[in-house]
């Protein structure tokens, strides 16, 4: 009885490690898709990748989502403005999280001067601080 339920045993362990293998390869093809998709929608947004007047500087980084199947985007700027009322110069920081296959907003983070954000959610959640953001958006960016 063992001697026959061993064979079918291995073939099914056999065909387990071939289907996690095909979705790997598949997870990496779609990975690579994504990085292309957002490159473009980056070289479209930020041709230059700073702002005209050079006092931006944006980065994006890509990330596939298995889980919800979409290609999804974080867009940093980081950057400053002169305030003349305030005779000073502020450094702002913005994120947005989104999903590259519409452009859509899933997130969006917007503060000035290390400060407590001015716009922080992802999705429904409201956030206050950097770490929440950043909480909120670890499960979007990671397998």
């Amino acid at each position: 009885m063992l001697a026959r339920l061993l064979p079918r045993a291995s073939l099914t362990v056999a065909l387990a490690l071939l289907t996690c293998a095909a979705q790997g390869a598949n997870n990496g093809e779609l990975a690579q898709q994504c990085r292309d998709q957002v490159a473009k929608l980056y070289r479209d947004k930020w041709p230059k990748g700073v702002t005209d007047d050079g006092n931006s500087r944006v980065r994006f980084d890509s990330h596939y989502d298995s889980r919800l199947g979409k290609c999804i985007f974080l867009e940093t700027v980081a950057g400053v403005t002169r305030s003349p009322a305030l005779k000073r110069i502020l450094p702002r920081e913005t994120q947005r999280l989104g999903d590259a296959g519409d452009n859509h907003n899933l997130g969006k983070f917007d503060r000035w001067n290390d400060e407590a954000p001015v716009t922080c959610w992802v999705q429904e959640k409201k956030c206050g601080s950097k770490q929440e953001w950043e909480q909120l958006i670890r499960p979007y960016l990671e397998e």
